[in-house]
């Protein structure tokens, strides 16, 4: 059995599965399992014989690993350290390496530079919606196409 990576639901609750060997696809209502506060590994069978799994993905928006250091500041905070783990056109998620740690509702600002062919600097204000340990989920507080920063996100983020 081969695994693929993530299968995305969209707002129907359906997602469509992609066999790997035959690359033939089937569109299937996945509401039930919605609301598990877990990640689902859903094993797929399909018409050629070829067995395979997935990862139902239950995010609104595709996020892209990276491993990007980078700085936040707040009134409250200061600075800090931190490494962008992972980056969606709505938010992100990081890790403090060093600095004080936020709260949820904190707003800071977050710096760092991609990895693209432009090293293209971006700075961005944030809120912080979830605290785990040391890693932070934030939303960006505007999203503004029109925005040099957003504009390179959404490059960055492009396959």
């Amino acid at each position: 059995m081969t695994t693929q990576r993530k299968v995305f639901i969209n707002t129907e609750n359906m997602a469509t599965f992609v066999c790997p060997e035959c690359m033939k696809s089937k569109t299937t209502n996945v509401s039930k399992y919605k609301n598990i506060d877990r990640a689902v590994r859903v094993k797929c069978n399909c018409d050629c014989g070829h067995t395979y799994s997935v990862m139902l993905e239950r995010r609104k928006y595709y996020r892209k690993e990276t491993n990007l250091p980078g700085v936040y500041k707040s009134k409250r905070l200061g600075r800090g350290k931190l490494v962008i783990r992972d980056i969606s056109r709505f938010g992100l998620k990081f890790d403090i390496t060093s600095g004080r740690y936020p709260m949820i509702e904190d707003v800071l600002v977050v710096e760092f530079t991609l990895d693209d062919s432009h090293k293209s600097f971006i700075s961005k204000e944030v809120v912080v919606k979830k605290v785990y340990e040391s890693t932070i989920g934030a939303e960006f507080i505007t999203v503004d196409s029109s925005s040099d920063s957003d504009r390179r996100i959404g490059f960055y983020l492009m396959p």
